[in-house]
């Protein structure tokens, strides 16, 4: 499969549907612009490259869950096997808000580096395994394509659980959209009929809810389903990939302009985003209950 960047290859695609040139310097994730190539082959060379220091220049925040006995004796009820792990390969200023997104599915109020998960845990919430990778400087330059993700904290979330999510984001500025990929097509279906029931749809209620979910074909791509991908990299062979647009994740924070700002605003409407609140709790309960329908064994009609 060509190994070039999903991020580049996004925002071309973009560009193409607003009619606007397929430019290079294009701003990726809202904040950083577009390279035509990775600058690092890999995670691994990344890491053992002076020039990007962790901590100064990024960081990788993951849990990995123990095992935990799981029963089911109940006659009318199924109870879901909690192994889904939900990633970011592109956090901070890479692809910004899928930080904050990936935690939030994770089943965790956004926070920093410098709080204890433990607090920040959902109550009516699963926790679920996560990794991000997470630039905080020079981030047009810490991206590392999917294909060629080999940390070995992410390896291990994706390969101790059955099924994983990865969330990623694309240059359009115009246009609020989902793109769904990965390896796992019964995912792939769930999602789809999630975000529909969650109103992330177009048509919607109102024209400014609008927002394009597309199906990625066997033939695009950029439809995430190579193995070597990160997010198929888990015990089933598979995962599910979601793209989202800038317009859509600008869309879900009052504040998009840093990380201390998402972590404080999501789903907060604000002048520049009124409706975050719609955006963020359909996004991030959509892509909740599609996990859980999925771990039950369900499957959204085709």
């Amino acid at each position: 499969m060509n190994t070039t960047s999903r991020r580049t290859v996004l925002a071309s695609v973009a560009a193409v549907a607003a009619g606007v040139p397929t430019l290079n310097a294009v701003m990726g994730g809202g904040a950083t612009p577009a390279a035509a190539a990775d600058r690092y082959a890999s995670n691994t060379e990344l890491y053992t490259r002076t020039a990007d220091r962790e901590g100064v220049d990024w960081v990788r925040r993951f849990r990995i869950g123990a095992p935990a006995q799981l029963t089911d004796n109940a006659r009318g009820t199924s109870t879901p096997v909690g192994s889904t792990a939900v990633i970011a390969p592109h956090g901070g200023g890479i692809e910004a808000g899928t930080s904050e997104l990936c935690l939030a599915v994770a089943g965790y109020a956004p926070f920093d580096t410098s709080t204890d998960p433990a607090s920040a845990a959902l109550p009516d919430q699963p926790q679920r395994d996560y990794w991000m990778f997470e630039a905080l400087a020079n981030s047009a330059a810490q991206h590392v394509t999917s294909t060629h993700c080999d940390d070995p904290a992410a390896l291990a979330v994706c390969t101790a659980n059955l099924y994983a999510v990865s969330l990623h984001g694309f240059d359009d500025t115009a246009v609020k959209r989902i793109n769904i990929g990965g390896g796992d097509a019964r995912l792939r279906r769930n999602l789809l009929a999630a975000f529909t029931k969650y109103g992330l749809t177009s048509p919607a209620a109102r024209p400014e809810w609008n927002v394009t979910v597309v199906l990625a074909g066997a033939d695009d791509p950029i439809n995430g389903d190579d193995p070597a991908n990160i997010v198929n990299r888990t015990r089933t062979g598979g995962g599910a990939q979601l793209e989202l647009s800038t317009a859509l994740r600008k869309a879900m924070f009052g504040d998009f302009s840093g990380a201390a700002g998402r972590r404080t605003t999501f789903g907060v409407p604000s002048a520049g985003s009124p409706y975050a609140d719609h955006f963020w709790n359909g996004f991030v309960g959509a892509v909740r209950e599609a996990i859980r329908n999925h771990e039950l064994g369900l499957d959204a009609p085709q």
